[in-house]
């Protein structure tokens, strides 16, 4: 999806007036594969990159596309001297162009939509793929009381966030079907009410990491889901992927070894290392089944999304397609024991 010629300039003139010169003769270019927030490659007056990111149009789903949530979230854990861009600037008024936006300095790397990597050795996709458990787990060790978010410190957050995808894709014009609606029953009553708070990413996957040349993660990008809230929630969005067979999504499935990926279990280790706690594998489990239920939710609203018109990702078309694989996935996975949840 292109940006609108007016708009954009319309955005130019507003950031000028906020010290923020950009060259109008570079006209944007549409960066990453994500389903929500358009982004585009612009430049400013000395050649620099920066990245603009802004809400879609169309009707919002409620508590989504929340891209001043995201530019907070840049701004504390820069303070932090975490691995994300620098914010540069935000725009809450909507009278601009009909809806928010932000800049951020544009970080040059790597991003690999392919789970097995198969540019590198399998040396540098174990280093890959420590760097990515690695950092997930210090983002979750920091204090949520010492972070500058104005978010609720609120427990139940799995609980809240798996009914609000649920009952914003299902209602009363489109059922789920019988066993989505038992699994997800069942779940919701296991979701524990109290436990560690954490600062969440919401969507953490290799496709939203910044790869150095050293194979470590450079910047962790796409925080508009990002929340307080229980850890287990962004490291079983993770380790779903060794459940997934490979070929759907994100999936590695049993072609982990084949293709020289760490398994599951190393996976969680490094991440255990790195956040200082070890993860009781019954929660996990849970987990797994809440995040494999959240990942057919967004594919459906991918799906309804494609149905009115407002998908702007060229594979689209090819993420909505998965959803019956997932639900297949999310079955075989609410049957298993816990420990068979997590592949050594």
């Amino acid at each position: 999806m292109n940006i609108d010629e007016k708009d954009y300039y319309k955005i130019i003139d507003y950031l000028f007036l906020n010290h923020l010169d950009i060259d109008k003769s570079f006209f944007p270019k549409v960066i990453g594969n994500g389903q929500s927030n358009p982004t585009f490659l612009i430049q400013d007056k000395n050649l620099q990159f920066k990245v603009l990111r802004m809400q879609p149009t169309g009707d919002l789903v409620r508590g989504a596309h929340r891209v001043d949530r995201e530019f907070l979230v840049l701004k504390a854990l820069r303070d932090k001297d975490f691995i994300v861009p620098k914010p540069v600037f935000l725009c809450e008024d909507s009278s601009i162009i009909g809806r928010q936006f932000y800049v951020m300095e544009f970080v040059d790397g790597d991003i690999f939509d392919n789970p097995f990597v198969k540019e590198k050795s399998k040396a540098d996709k174990n280093n890959i793929y420590k760097s990515l458990a690695e950092s997930l787990g210090r983002l979750h060790s920091f204090d949520v009381n010492n972070l500058n978010l104005p978010f609720k410190k609120n427990h139940g957050f799995m609980k809240r966030n798996l009914s609000l995808w649920y009952n914003q894709i299902f209602n009363e014009k489109n059922k789920p079907d019988k066993d989505i609606e038992r699994v997800f029953r069942s779940i919701v009553a296991d979701l524990p009410d109290h436990g560690d708070l954490s600062l969440l990413h919401g969507d953490y996957k290799l496709d939203n990491v910044v790869i150095d040349n050293n194979n470590n993660c450079l910047a962790i990008l796409d925080w508009e889901l990002s929340s307080f809230g229980e850890p287990l929630a962004d490291i079983s969005f993770q380790m779903i992927n060794w459940l997934i067979p490979s070929g759907v999504l994100y999936g590695i499935g049993e072609d982990w070894e084949k293709q020289g990926i760490p398994s599951a279990s190393k996976f969680l280790s490094w991440y255990e290392g790195s956040y200082g706690k070890n993860i009781d594998i019954t929660s996990l489990r849970n987990a797994c089944i809440f995040s494999l239920i959240k990942l057919f939710c967004i594919l459906k609203g991918i799906e309804n999304r494609i149905n009115q018109g407002n998908a702007f990702s060229d594979d689209a078309e090819l993420k909505a397609k998965a959803a019956p694989a997932i639900k297949d996935v999310l079955m075989n996975a609410f049957e298993l024991n816990p420990r068979d949840i997590i592949i050594t």
